[in-house]
């Protein structure tokens, strides 16, 4: 079988679209071990430990490990403290801008390459050969090339803050100035957007996505029970 990764005929692991590593966090004492992600006018996916499918050798699958664990220490593990004299953001300090970027653009590609029916909305076309070889030159490109910036769900109401923490959607397409975007759910209430698109982001935009440089800004999304996602999650418990 061919490795959608480095396009040898090599046995084929299953390899996780979104990754594992994520689903471990969503698991509580109650739980039956099984993820699943909830999509707007679709079914929604039970998929034990997750999504995945035969995608990728193993070498491939071990490269892309240390990007998405990576990820996961820093987003999941990592303190998160308001930015300096605001509580409408939260600062970083100190990330790996390379390793960070390469996670998202291989988490763009993983969906896009997907067969799997929770990731039907992402399809980047002509851009999925250059996502490729970022990602198997492990090179990131410049900052606004699949620009990434990063938002967090919040709420007052602690019970609503943990139904955010622990909710997955599928992905989507959103556009934002007219200019399209990739968007991801992941665990602890981040929702992720990476540009799919060749023209230059909107001023506002700039100020917030990775950078070579500088501490990581994310955005706080408060009172997600006011939020398109929390009505989905409502629509989706009534069905």
């Amino acid at each position: 079988m061919i490795c959608k990764l480095c396009q040898k005929d090599k046995e084929l692991m299953k390899s996780h679209i979104i990754p594992k590593v994520f689903f471990k966090y969503l698991y509580t004492e109650e739980s039956d071990g099984s993820l699943i992600m909830i999509g707007k006018n679709r079914y929604n996916k039970k998929r034990p430990v997750g999504s995945y499918e035969n995608l990728l050798c193993k070498e491939c699958e071990q490269m892309l490990g240390i990007y998405d664990d990576y990820a996961q220490s820093l987003l999941l593990k990592n303190p998160l403290n308001f930015y300096p004299n605001t509580d409408l953001a939260y600062q970083i300090d100190v990330y790996d801008y390379a390793k960070l970027k390469i996670f998202f653009l291989s988490l763009l590609w993983r969906a896009s390459v997907s067969s799997l029916e929770e990731f039907y909305n992402i399809d980047v076309g002509p851009f999925e050969v250059r996502l490729r070889e970022l990602i198997m030159s492990e090179f990131v490109g410049e900052d606004d090339e699949f620009s990434v910036f990063l938002t967090r769900f919040d709420s007052d109401d602690e019970k609503i803050k943990l139904i955010a923490e622990r909710s997955i959607l599928f992905p989507a397409k959103q556009k934002l100035d007219n200019i399209n975007y990739s968007v991801f759910y992941l665990s602890n209430g981040f929702k992720i957007y990476i540009k799919v698109d060749k023209r230059s982001s909107m001023e506002l935009y700039r100020k917030f996505i990775l950078k070579n440089s500088g501490s990581l800004v994310i955005l706080r999304l408060n009172n997600y029970e006011n939020s398109p996602e929390y009505k989905i999650l409502l629509d989706a418990v009534k069905k």
